[in-house]
């Protein structure tokens, strides 16, 4: 009877390997296999006006910079923040190009597109003024994730919307409170060090990360024209290698219960 389980948990272990193993430090930055929640800081504008003005009218791209203040694990704990380890991380992105307004309340605004590069960075120097210093410090270190909009299911003229946002009360060029929400996808064709292991397909409808946002421009705490926070639950594994080296342990487990078994 023990052999017969030796050789099920041995088999049962290769089967499970995903979800067994450690958190992961890629580049300086920590998180957990399994359900990643990664909080931050965003500032944003529309993009042909320095991002100082809002988005009002259809064609017009949405970008931006941000700062990840916290990763969490499935159960709601910090394994990484910002400054640990000594490093930031970071990110900008652009290319959401806007949906006519609709009239509301709420106010909707939907956007095809999208991409967001991830860095990080040893300097910590992630400013919120001038926009020309925002933009800089954002992307100067490493690239450590790229994502690309991922499709809502709703359609919009330049494609499918990848992200939706509503203005729950003020204006378009006065927000008071808005929400967004999204998918993302790793972009395969990116250097980033951690595509790998959030190219998961792992939240719902087979995306690799869902966003969320609350953002307003009456309390903007930078120089773009809105601020905010943001939310991104992705379904992250183990670095590859580790991952293949546990799985050779367990394949050899197996076999060693299968040979004892025999005798």
């Amino acid at each position: 009877m023990l052999k017969k389980t030796l050789i099920a948990l041995g088999v049962a272990g290769v089967a499970a390997l995903p979800a067994v193993a450690s958190a992961t430090t890629i580049d300086g930055i920590t998180f957990a296999p399994g359900i990643t929640f990664v909080i931050g800081t965003i500032y944003e504008g529309e993009v042909s006006s320095g991002y100082t003005a809002p988005i009002t009218a259809a064609n017009q791209e949405l970008g931006g910079v941000g700062i990840v203040d916290a990763i969490k694990d499935s159960d709601g704990n910090t394994v990484w923040q910002n400054g640990d380890n000594g490093r930031e991380l970071t990110f900008r992105f652009g290319g959401y190009l806007s949906e006519a307004p609709t009239a509301g309340p709420p106010i909707g605004v939907n956007f095809s597109g999208g991409w967001v590069n991830f860095y990080s960075d040893t300097l910590q120097d992630f400013a919120t003024s001038p926009i020309a210093t925002m933009l800089s410090s954002a992307t100067n270190g490493n690239e450590w994730l790229n994502l690309l909009g991922g499709d809502t299911g709703i359609a919009c003229t330049g494609g499918p919307c990848t992200l939706q946002s509503f203005i729950l009360s003020g204006t378009l060029g006065a927000i008071a409170s808005g929400v967004g929400s999204g998918f993302l996808e790793v972009d395969a064709t990116g250097a980033g060090a951690a595509n790998d292991n959030f190219d998961t397909n792992g939240v719902t409808g087979g995306h690799d990360f869902a966003l969320g946002s609350s953002f307003n421009s009456e309390n903007s705490t930078g120089a773009m024209f809105a601020s905010g926070s943001f939310d991104l639950r992705g379904n992250a594994v183990p670095e590859p290698g580790t991952l293949a080296l546990f799985g050779l342990g367990l394949l050899g487990f197996a076999s060693m219960a299968r040979r004892a078994s025999k005798k």
